[in-house]
């Protein structure tokens, strides 16, 4: 091995340390494939060059073109689904960090198209203050991508202060063009975030028992 290969040898083993330590799983694997196979090429270029392209200069450039072509546009396919989920996240902390504020109306551009078609901004905005809804801290849990269809996800959450009304909510996103947006419908913050009264066993047995003692202290003073 000459020196110029050397240091491309060591250029690439350095790179792929920096790589191991930014990415996990099935993309870093990729992406040191990707560097294996762009040394291969470099080391075997004289040879590659007689033999495959026949020392065609035009040909090695379409040739190498075409192989970078082809590996830039696979690292892209295998890495939509990380970028997606990278995108989700982001939305879904804007549109609360844009709610712990107050700030109702870029909270509500995050929304989906249809969630504004069925949710006019004046109720939005109209529910979420008469709700008076507070957004604490909150941990996104997990981002699942639909199995069938890659524009929809859902997002669970989890939160110790409520997140309408409940400390474990799921929120779909829905991608529209390039950008993940949130779908969220009326009921989710007029019904959540109204507490319902349920009345205490001991209260209603208290309740049946003055009922049951005025009908019989009735029943004595009809008599005397």
């Amino acid at each position: 091995m000459d020196r110029q290969n050397f240091y491309v040898a060591v250029f690439n083993a350095f790179l792929g340390v920096i790589f191991s330590l930014l990415l996990k799983g099935s993309l870093l694997i990729y992406v040191l494939a990707f560097i294996m196979v762009t040394t291969i090429v470099f080391f075997e270029r004289k040879r590659i060059y007689e033999k495959v392209f026949h020392k065609n200069i035009w040909i090695a450039i379409l040739g190498y073109g075409v192989l970078v072509g082809l590996m830039v546009g696979f690292l892209n396919l295998i890495t939509r689904p990380d970028r997606d989920i990278s995108l989700i996240i982001k939305s879904v902390q804007s549109f609360f960090q844009h709610l712990k504020p107050g700030e109702y109306d870029q909270a509500y551009a995050s929304l989906s198209e249809i969630s504004k078609k069925n949710y006019p901004e004046k109720d939005f905005v109209s529910d979420h203050e008469k709700s008076k809804v507070k957004i604490q801290d909150f941990r996104i849990d997990t981002v699942t991508l639909n199995e069938f269809d890659k524009k929809k996800a859902v997002v669970m959450l989890s939160s110790s202060f409520r997140l309408y009304g409940q400390n474990n909510l799921a929120i779909e996103m829905v991608k529209e063009e390039d950008r993940w947006n949130v779908v969220l419908s009326p009921s989710v913050v007029q019904t959540k975030n109204v507490p319902t009264e349920t009345p205490e066993p001991a209260n209603a047995a208290r309740k049946a028992k003055a009922k049951k003692g005025g009908k019989v202290s009735r029943f004595f003073k009809s008599i005397f």
